[in-house]
């Protein structure tokens, strides 16, 4: 890339960094997963099977990605992914018996299907699921800061590596919690198998998220020193004397 990409690229992050995009991103998280939960609440008081309620509920996450649009013309990979794990989601619950081992069986099958979708997703998808969240929350969720993650991810083989490692980190911190949390329901009772269930994602998303914070700045130190590099290849110096 010529100097004047990787200036580009930097104004970019500087002008709509995560900060600015803060107030937004929260309200769109909550219309998509909080949305979802109250449409199937509704549904459910109105009279709605549980699959009918389920797939009512599925429409906040497109009403999300509709509000995206709206503010950047751009498609949002995010709100995809929230939309599927909500379908999966959806599709678990209403498969099999409701006993109450079940119901924590299912929170499993949902959590590794979760971690499939992320591993799956370095090699069916044009990226992975992950820098589409990076993305978005990693800028203002402007047309502008989304376009900068675009540049990167051409223009950068040490960012692209950095979202596959960060996707298949998260894919195999949600399949070792799922098989982590099968094995407790199989061998304990279900309290404490419950109480598992509801201690363990927190444990599996803060490890997810401290080794993500690490391969992320290692990143950016990396692009910074590619972006001078080039600077330097850009403008060489009379080295002689």
């Amino acid at each position: 890339m010529e100097q004047v990409d990787h200036e580009e690229i930097a104004r970019a992050l500087r002008e709509h960094p995560a900060k600015k995009g803060v107030a937004f991103n929260i309200v769109v998280t909550v219309l998509e997963i909080g949305g979802g939960i109250g449409l199937f609440h509704l549904a459910k008081g109105a009279g709605a099977s549980d699959v009918a309620a389920y797939l009512i509920g599925s429409i906040a996450p497109l009403l999300g990605a509709l509000v995206v649009w709206a503010r950047s013309r751009k498609f949002s990979g995010a709100s995809a992914a929230i939309f599927a794990f909500v379908a999966l989601s959806a599709v678990v619950a209403v498969v099999g018996r409701t006993d109450p081992k079940v119901l924590l069986y299912k929170d499993c099958a949902t959590t590794a299907l979760v971690g499939l979708v992320f591993g799956l997703s370095c090699v069916l998808m044009p990226r992975p699921v992950i820098f589409y969240f990076a993305q978005r929350y990693g800028t203002d969720g402007s047309r502008e800061g989304m376009n900068a993650f675009d540049k990167m991810w051409l223009a950068y083989p040490g960012f692209r590596r950095g979202m596959y490692q960060i996707s298949i980190i998260w894919a195999a911190i949600f399949l070792l919690q799922a098989g982590g949390t099968a094995v407790i329901v199989a061998s304990t009772s279900f309290s404490t198998a419950y109480n598992w269930n509801q201690v363990l994602p927190i444990v599996a998303f803060v490890v997810a998220m401290a080794l993500t914070v690490v391969i992320s700045r290692r990143g950016q130190r990396a692009g910074r020193e590619a972006a001078a590099a080039a600077a330097n290849a850009g403008n060489p110096k009379d080295q002689s004397n």
